[in-house]
């Protein structure tokens, strides 16, 4: 995936939020110019997407959360690009890289399959 600004993350965020209807809101923390920390709650009880992105050292992490606990993930933070996937989130899966818009469509896909959007 080719570097991005925190600010051009931040608006393909936006855009993917307002387009989701699980979505409910998103909370905005731009720690500085190269940090984006962002919390996306959705319209499950508990349930939210972390999405950290660091410009300077490259490092990027989206990871569905209840109960402080992941249960879905895609982040290249210690290793190259990898999953955690749903049946079991401590494994570490490698995958190609993820954008934010592509990971907020498999959350999607996941719990409609599921019936609890």
């Amino acid at each position: 995936m080719a570097a991005v600004t925190t600010s051009q993350l931040l608006h393909e965020l936006r855009q993917a939020c307002n387009q989701s209807s699980p979505v409910s809101h998103i909370e905005e923390r731009l720690i500085d110019a190269d940090i984006l920390s962002v919390r996306v709650h959705l319209t499950i009880a508990h349930i939210f997407i972390n999405a950290f992105y660091n410009v300077t050292t490259g490092k990027t992490a989206f990871a569905l959360v209840r109960e402080n606990q992941r249960l879905y993930g895609v982040d290249n933070a210690k290793m190259d690009w990898h999953r955690h996937p749903f049946d079991d989130p401590t494994r570490h899966v490698p995958c190609a890289p993820i954008r934010f818009t592509d990971f907020l469509t498999e959350v999607e896909a996941h719990y409609s399959r599921k019936e609890h959007l």
